[in-house]
């Protein structure tokens, strides 16, 4: 992603181990953010029981990255381009938008194309990102491109679509269309149209909760319905326009009864998500104080992914608000930790993202995750996440791959 400016609010933060924020530069907190949802990423996406996968499957809620990842995208667009709009005008800033958006969809067809390509060499293994299978239902297997045999212009066609390609990279697919959306938002929130703005973001939320339309045809739609997960995105934007006051107002020492309460919803989601009777990845007892076909009848009701329930939503937010806060108070001690880390993955996201789907790639081919072992797949993901923090430190083809 590309670097930003960020006037934060002037409250002063009393502790000594506050963040301490200049007017000029990145937010790093929200750069900490995105590189600990990079992390989840590579953890989720591929798909071994290790260390990281342990806390990375359904620990701290019911939340996933995706929801991370798009929520943040909207905040950080917001606080960019209400800065290159008083600049440059809204011209000029809906072009660079378009210009994003068809980059991202460039990138898009050379990773499905790419992957077309590589299942024809007998020697790599492209199961893991041209198919899908459910962890919950292993010999349940779902094609995610045509056979082999297909023609060159059936791919094409529904490459050209994003009707094909990786589940892993699915979510960019959404971000095309949001990207591409993102003038239309901007220009209601440079209007001072924000409750109008977040009004028909949730109006057309609520509308898909019951109709399930997929307005693009591509693949993308199953997962993330442009329709519902639109409403994290341009609720994102509008807090990035107003961060000043929005994330001002959570930060203020003043409003701390807000964030303990926040904590304790998210104690509760904790809670509901520690019940799960079948936890992916974890293999100790967990509670067993809700009824099974209870907590499954909450789970469908409250918390599915690709339908956006309005409890994983809350979930989210809580969770946003926590962190953030921890973060700006406590960001010295966290900083000096995980900050050499997670700050770099935050400010290559998409360098990251797309990078991660060819380790995964890299990993199937080889006989390490086969031996199913913690420790062997622990290596994998920690040799993962610092073979790509190294490429983001020395700018390994930072003039070929986006960022």
């Amino acid at each position: 992603m590309k670097t930003f400016s960020v006037v934060t609010p002037s409250t002063p933060l009393s502790s000594q181990f506050a963040y301490l924020h200049n007017h000029v530069g990145r937010d790093l907190r929200l750069d900490f953010l995105r590189g600990l949802i990079m992390l989840v990423v590579i953890s989720v996406h591929m798909e071994y029981f290790s260390l990281f996968s342990l806390f990375a499957w359904g620990r701290i809620g019911y939340v996933s990255s995706a929801e991370g990842f798009v929520t943040l995208s909207g905040i950080v667009l917001g606080v960019v381009y209400r800065r290159r709009l008083s600049r440059e005008g809204f011209k000029s800033c809906a072009i660079k938008l378009w210009q994003r958006s068809f980059q991202l969809y460039r990138i898009n067809l050379f990773i499905i194309l790419s992957i077309a390509v590589l299942r024809m060499i007998p020697s790599i293994n492209t199961f893991e990102v041209s198919n899908w299978v459910s962890l919950a239902a292993p010999d349940q297997v779902y094609p995610l491109y045509p056979p082999v045999t297909a023609s060159w212009s059936t791919i094409l066609q529904q490459a050209l679509l994003l009707r094909i390609g990786p589940h892993q990279f699915q979510v960019i697919g959404l971000y095309v269309v949001l990207i591409a959306l993102a003038p239309l938002v901007l220009f209601g929130l440079h209007q001072r149209k924000t409750l109008l703005l977040i009004g028909a973001s949730c109006l057309l939320y609520g509308i898909n909760q019951k109709l399930h339309l997929s307005i693009t045809g591509a693949g993308f739609e199953r997962a993330f319905p442009t329709l519902t997960w639109q409403f994290l995105f341009i609720n994102g934007m509008a807090v990035g326009y107003h961060h000043e006051k929005v994330l001002g107002y959570l930060i203020d020492p003043k409003n701390k009864p807000l964030i303990c309460i926040a904590g304790l919803i998210c104690l509760v989601f904790i809670f509901l998500s520690l019940n799960n009777p079948k936890p992916i990845f974890w293999p100790w007892r967990t509670f067993s104080l809700i009824d099974p076909a209870y907590l499954h009848e909450i789970y469908m009701g409250w918390f599915q992914k690709n339908t956006l329930g309005l409890g994983r939503v809350i979930n989210n937010i809580v969770l946003f608000i926590v962190f953030y806060y921890a973060l700006s108070h406590y960001w010295m001690p966290i900083n000096k930790a995980l900050g050499w880390l997670l700050v770099p993955l935050g400010q290559a996201s998409l360098y990251v993202f797309i990078l991660h789907v060819y380790f995964i790639i890299l990993f199937s081919s080889t006989s390490l995750p086969g031996y199913h072992n913690f420790f062997i797949n622990t290596g994998i993901h920690l040799a993962t996440i610092l073979i790509i923090w190294a490429m983001v430190k020395y700018r390994v083809l930072f003039n070929l791959i986006p960022r």
